[in-house]
């Protein structure tokens, strides 16, 4: 039987915060601790809207970056000209690791997965 349940039909993870939206989050690794965060993330204000993108490498250090997304708009973390989050990640692809994503308020926690290049659309985060 099919369910009427929402799904993100994608690779990544997604996540609506009250003035932001992430979409498609996601690690890609080349399976030696070399690891990129990638997403989409929306601004539904009608305002400039500074996020903040938060998550811990497997030596213990802290890895953060600021986004600035414009009102009603996007940012694409590692794709259109942009860089990923690059850290240093020993979980196996398969895996999920912690990322923190803030717009004001707590944040929020979201558990994201961790794929290899074996998709070819993810082979370009870590050639």
């Amino acid at each position: 039987m099919a369910s009427l349940d929402p799904y993100s039909p994608s690779d990544g993870v997604q996540v609506d915060l009250t003035e932001l939206k992430a979409r498609n989050v996601l690690f890609v690794s080349d399976g030696e601790g070399n690891s990129v965060l990638i997403g989409s993330f929306l601004n539904t204000t009608d305002g400039t809207l500074v996020a903040q993108i938060e998550t811990m490498d497997s030596q213990g250090k802290v890895v953060l970056t600021d986004i600035t997304i414009p009102a009603q708009g996007k940012f694409d973390l590692g794709y259109n000209g942009t860089e990923g989050m690059l850290l240093l990640l020993t979980e196996l692809p398969g895996s999920m690791h912690p990322v923190y994503i803030r717009a004001g308020g707590d944040p929020a926690e979201i558990l994201v997965p961790i794929l290899d290049g074996t998709l070819e659309e993810y082979r370009p985060f870590i050639d």
